[in-house]
């Protein structure tokens, strides 16, 4: 487990930040929306206060040799001569599209379809697209991006332009994600759990490719002695993948029999020089 911190200097009490997971594309597979996910690159590049998350199954990965592999199911943009490197050409064509971008990330978090292939082929392609956005961002080899599976990422803003005084802290909780089933009711217990035990203002998690928002409570005390009640938000961060293939083989979600799930995502609005901390989160369903 992985702790990075992001700072930003001169924030003003009415400043909004926006950040934006950005999962579980599948880049390389025929069902992948790379139209919606140009777009929503150029949402945050236009957006001189937007960054983004990488929440991994950033691309397929799945080479001929897989079990999983089927050739119908690529992109049409895959070539007889992308076959013989199919991970190197997905992973270029996703640091294409993310480059515009690639200064605006504030962490990158590893998925199961990146684990997957390290650990069959010892291809390590997670930090191959560690090490192109951070080349491709202007970032020093000492900036860290990389959280792995599961992480923190905390970002301090200060009303100072130097000085590290009189901040805000917002504890974001990263997990690429581990719940699944056709229903909603596990992955809203999940999240659940995983609220009330972990002490973050906001949890996000991929891998279900659902798009849901869910805040919960817990009560506390503050240093007044007053009782209140603190909520912290979660969210599943949705998926750039469509559940079936038109005019196509089946994809694996419909071989399988599972749900048609709102592609898209999330995006999260940060008020940090709001006075009341209730008033310095909100999530809504962004594209």
């Amino acid at each position: 487990m992985r702790v990075i911190k992001r700072e930003f200097f001169n924030v003003s009490r009415s400043d909004v930040f926006r950040i934006i997971p950005i999962g579980d594309i599948h880049m390389g597979a025929a069902a992948c929306d790379e139209d919606l996910l140009r777009a929503v690159v150029k949402r945050i590049k236009d957006d001189g206060q937007a960054w983004w998350i990488g929440m991994g199954d950033m691309a397929d990965y799945i080479i001929l040799k897989d079990p999983r592999s089927s050739i119908g199911t690529l992109a049409d943009w895959v070539t007889l001569d992308d076959l013989v490197d199919l991970p190197k050409a997905e992973r270029d064509r996703l640091l294409d599209i993310l480059r515009p971008i690639a200064p605006k990330c504030l962490a990158l978090v590893c998925g199961n379809h990146e684990a997957a292939i390290h650990k069959h082929t010892e291809r390590d392609v997670y930090s191959e697209i560690v090490a192109g956005v951070k080349g491709a961002g202007g970032f020093k080899t000492t900036d860290r991006l990389a959280i792995g599976f599961y992480g923190w990422l905390q970002l301090a803003f200060y009303r100072s332009a130097t000085k590290k005084q009189r901040g805000t802290m917002i504890n974001i909780n990263l997990h690429h994600g581990y719940t699944a089933g056709r229903l909603a009711g596990s992955k809203a217990l999940n999240m659940q759990r995983w609220l009330w035990t972990h002490n973050a203002d906001i949890v996000l998690m991929g891998h279900c490719h659902d798009t849901k928002i869910q805040p919960e409570a817990v009560e506390e005390i503050d240093r007044g002695g007053h009782v209140t009640t603190r909520t912290r938000c979660g969210a599943y961060t949705g998926t750039f993948l469509h559940t079936t293939n038109e005019d196509g083989p089946a994809t694996y979600a419909e071989t399988r029999g599972y749900f048609p799930l709102p592609y898209g995502g999330v995006e999260i609005e940060l008020r940090p020089g709001q006075k009341e901390r209730r008033g310095r989160i909100r999530m809504i369903y962004a594209y």
